[in-house]
């Protein structure tokens, strides 16, 4: 019972966590959502780190893996802002979104990764 309260506090936080860095005025485009693109790219290197530097039958990794970075990272936010576009009609877009944000989360993936390695 203890990892799933765990989990729930730390899903809350990063769910907490990536309202405020989207709510920052850096973030606030009216043509693009800059907040979720930084948020998810965050939390793939943090997911890198995570795995590589947390013991995977631990308490922690449960909690930072799915509860913190769970409620940290939004794919369903990156969807809605794929269906904006693809509702302007704007492909070209659709698709330079998409593929840029798979591209950076995939690096940032594999630098955290690596930084978790070269770290432990």
């Amino acid at each position: 019972m203890i990892p799933f309260i765990s989990m729930s506090i730390f899903a809350a936080l990063g769910a907490v966590l990536r309202a405020v860095i989207t709510d920052l005025k850096i973030f606030q485009q009216p043509d693009r959502s800059y907040g979720t693109f930084a948020v998810n790219a965050t939390g793939s290197f943090l997911m890198g780190l995570a795995v590589t530097m947390i013991d995977q039958d631990s308490i922690y990794y449960f909690s930072v893996v799915f509860g913190f970075l769970g409620g940290f990272t939004t794919y369903s936010a990156f969807a809605l802002d794929q269906l904006k576009l693809l509702e302007e009609k704007d492909y070209k877009g659709l698709i330079k979104h998409s593929f840029t944000a798979l591209f950076f989360c995939l690096v940032a993936l594999a630098a955290g990764l690596l930084t978790g390695v070269y770290a432990a």
